[in-house]
Parts: structure tokens; sequence; C-alpha cells
């Protein structure tokens, strides 16, 4: 069972007892590396959010960047209000996935001339990245077009690392607040539906959203009543886990007294993140003359994020689980020349041997969106556990993939 509202030490338990029992055993049919999803952890953390957003009349979107599994997209059309995507690629494919009944959502500064009609032909709703580019919509589209909303940066933010902060000064995302602010004193045909704004990144706490909309009531007061909607993005955790949850309920009853029809919301890796993990098995114990590493059958290309946040992702090693102190402590890296292909360092009460597997949690966002097959290190494979238990290949490792990417059309010279 996977429980809502649980905490993160909570859920990863869940998560372990459900990999005992549905893959643990199941392991000598596994090919490893293999990334893993769990629907069930989906599932509860739809509940979640929805049990937290539907009284106060928030909709909810799946941002499907993080993971655009078949899977995984038509589980969370079943239960929100949309599909937000990022890309024209990402959008036919989420469109041909579902078909046309899901309303569709497009938020991205690669909008452009070039691209506009094809957008427009599978998207419900456009936020426009730019004035340049609302700007050329209302010069040069006069046909049938999805609802337009112009994406804002509010400068509101709480993100840590700047290279992941999208309200910062200088950010490519959305209208900068001052210019957004003399837009809106004077424009006369606003010519847009709705306005978005996403300021966060895995953050756990609404102030900025609170502060973020405070702002956008009262510097866009004069549009906000003929408006359709308001989207405030995601990037925020599951709200089990958020701060100023009470400041939130109350700004959003302030932004409904304001006339706006709808209000969206578009988390996409706290709905995702945990429900999948990476897995690996020990291929050799290596005494480096100074510790013990242990190599594993994956690399940090498989895993962009613990590479590039200098992050160890909390791992679950069955029959030998990680301890904080004692034991023995290796270097867990992966099977690349890569001298940076280090996944962390963890502690175990006994030796590890070779064929030990390894989950890596918390890797169900932009792992395998991201993963690269480094050095012909294939893409990993992909199961599933479903609602019941059961445990199901959906994805196989392809050589063809790999070779593909780097044969070309050039002709052979003698």
């Amino acid at each position: 069972m996977i429980r809502t509202e649980a905490s993160d030490e909570e859920r990863q338990d869940d998560i372990n007892q459900c990999l005992e029992r549905s893959f643990v055993s199941e392991l000598t049919r596994v090919d490893t590396p293999a990334f893993v999803y769990l629907d069930a952890v989906l599932e509860a953390n739809l509940d979640e959010y929805l049990s937290f957003l539907t009284p106060l009349g928030v909709d909810l979107l799946y941002s499907a960047k993080p993971c655009t599994l078949d899977f995984v997209v038509r589980a969370c059309a079943r239960r929100t209000a949309g599909i937000d995507v990022s890309s024209p690629g990402e959008a036919q494919l989420v469109r041909e996935i579902l078909g046309g009944t899901v309303p569709l959502h497009f938020t991205s500064p690669g909008l452009s001339a070039r691209n506009w009609d094809v957008v427009a032909d599978v998207a419900d709703y456009v936020n426009v990245n730019s004035l340049s580019m609302l700007e050329w919509l209302h010069a040069n589209e006069s046909g049938p077009r999805p609802r337009l909303g112009l994406r804002v940066n509010t400068g509101h933010s709480v993100a840590a690392d700047t290279r992941y902060d999208p309200a910062r000064p200088g950010s490519k995302l959305g209208v900068p607040p001052v210019l957004f602010e003399e837009w809106v004193s004077e424009v006369s045909d606003s010519f847009i539906s709705g306005l978005h704004f996403h300021i966060g990144c895995e953050s756990s706490t609404y102030g900025a959203t609170v502060a973020s909309l405070t702002w956008l009531m009262q510097v866009a007061a004069p549009l906000l009543a003929g408006l359709e909607y308001v989207n405030i993005g995601g990037g925020w955790l599951r709200p089990s886990g958020m701060d100023d949850l009470d400041d939130f309920c109350a700004t959003i009853g302030k932004l409904r007294a304001c006339g706006v029809q709808s209000i969206f919301t578009e988390p996409g890796t706290g709905l995702i993140r945990d429900a999948g993990l990476l897995v690996t098995r020990v291929t050799d114990v290596i005494d480096s003359g100074v510790g013990m590493v242990a190599v594993v059958d994956s690399h940090v290309g498989h895993a962009p994020e613990t590479f590039e946040y200098d992050w160890a992702p909390d791992l679950y090693a069955p029959g030998n689980e990680v301890i904080a102190e004692g034991g023995y402590e290796y270097e867990v890296v992966g099977c690349t020349p890569l001298a940076g292909d280090i996944f962390g360092r963890y502690r175990f009460p006994r030796p590890l041997e070779i064929g030990q597997p390894f989950f890596f949690h918390l890797l169900g966002a932009y792992a395998f969106a991201r993963a690269a097959p480094f050095t012909g290190v294939l893409l990993p494979s992909l199961y599933r556990i479903t609602q019941a238990g059961e445990l199901v290949a959906v994805k196989d490792p392809e050589f063809s993939w790999y070779r593909d990417l780097w044969r070309t059309n050039a002709i052979d010279q003698a």
C-alpha cells in the first residue's frame, strides 16, 4: 500500500515494500540497468494533489516534460484537467497518445513563426513567452487559434540554484516584471485569454507563489476580470510537504474573487518523481588503494541530475540495506570511462558482492527523459509495476537506437 500525505521517509518505505513483493523476487528475469515505474505511487500522488486542489477550485494539469511515457500520460489524463507540453514534438506525441479529447496546454520559449501552425493544430491553450511573439501573433494570425495566454516572470522565486531558477533576473522565461507592468498600463486590447507564471523548482514552500499572485492581482487588476484563466505553474513537491498552505489557500480565494474563471496548476516532477527508480546490479568490486569502489551496470548518463546537482540519490539495497554509520563504505560508480561517473558514497552492514541489486530512488522525473547511451551503454530497459502488483516489461534496450544515432547519410569515400 502506498500512503498519501506520508513523509518522504514513509513513502520510500512503502515503495521498498512494494519492490520486495513485486520486483526483487523477479530479478532473475530483469535486464538491468532498468527503470521501474510504480502505478500505485503515481495514483497516490494524484490522490494527494486532487484532495488538496479540488476544494480550492484549482484544476490540476500534468506537465509532461519530466516523463512522457505513454502509460504515465494516459494515467494522468484520466484524472486531470489536461496535459501541459513544452515543444511541438512533445505536443504532437501527447496528442497522438491521447487523441483529441484531452485539453492540451503548450508553454515554451521555443514557439516561433516557423512552428506556430503545428502548435496551433494540436494545442488548446498556448502560453506565449514574450511580448514580441504576442505582437507577431496579433499581426499575422487571423484564423481560428488556441486560447492565448502570456507568460510572466513575476520576479519571485525560491530556487536555490540559479541555473534552474525560472524567475531569476534576466531569465528567458516570461515577460519581466517591469515590462509587464508597462504593457498592462498601455494595452487597450490584450488579445489574451489568460496569464501564466512558473517560478518554482522542487520547491517546498508556496511563499513565492503567494507573493507572485499578490503582485499579479495588483499590477494586472484591469485584466483579471476579463480573463478565462490564470495558470500558476508548478515546481513544488507534494502538498503534504509544503509550507505556507494556509496563505496559499487564502490567496487563491482572492484571485477567484477577481473574476478569473479557471485557475490551473501544472506540477510534473511532484507527480512522478518518486514513482520511478533506476535499478542496477553490482558488476565489480575494486580496492582503489584509498577505499572500496562498487561498479554498477549503469552510469550517470542514465540519471543526469545526479551528476549535474552533485546529488547522491537514496539507495535501496535488498538484503544489505544502507546504513548511516559504521559498516563498509563504498563509492558507487558507473561502468563508463568517465572519471566523474559517480553516484555517491554509501555504507552497508556487510561487504558488497557482485550481483547485488541497487534501486536508486526519486528518478521518475527527467532521468528517463534525458538518459543517454554514453559509450554505447544502451538505454535502460523499462518495467512497470501495475496497481495489482504485477511486474510488466514494457520496453527493451535496442542497439539499433544507438547505431542510428551515429550513422549518417554520408557516402564513404574510397
